[in-house]
């Protein structure tokens, strides 16, 4: 089942826009959503060449997704372990309505048709 998780992310990567957000006790990185690459051990998402922002990520953790959208707040797709904490998010950008200037309805709508009926899917 990790596979359709991991099919469903990297769909939801080709979505373009996107934010890779990582947050910890004190810190939060924000590095743009790019191609996602799989290894034996870990997932790299973003682009890897020299100088370039990317992510990389335990496969082994990537246990559910759970999709999100909060008023005032982009829509997102979260990537949770097995305690169900969110290892990191995709943050689909120009979805807050609260950025009016930004917003795109269209987007949003196609975004919440294609994973809005995922609150959680098992790996």
């Amino acid at each position: 089942m990790r596979d359709s998780v991991l099919m469903v992310l990297e769909e939801a990567l080709s979505f373009g826009d996107t934010l890779v957000i990582v947050r910890s006790g004190a810190a939060i990185a924000e590095v743009m959503g790019g191609p996602l690459r799989r290894g034996q051990e870990w997932l790299t998402i973003g682009d890897d060449g020299t100088g370039a922002s990317h992510v990389h990520v335990k496969i082994s953790e990537v246990q559910r997704l759970r999709f999100r959208h909060g008023e005032g707040r982009n829509a997102a797709l979260d990537v949770l372990n097995a305690n169900g904490e969110a290892i990191f998010s995709l943050s689909f950008r120009k979805t807050s309505a609260g950025r009016a200037e930004t917003f795109d309805s269209d987007r949003l709508a196609t975004l919440k048709a294609r994973f809005g009926h995922l609150a959680e899917v098992p790996a």
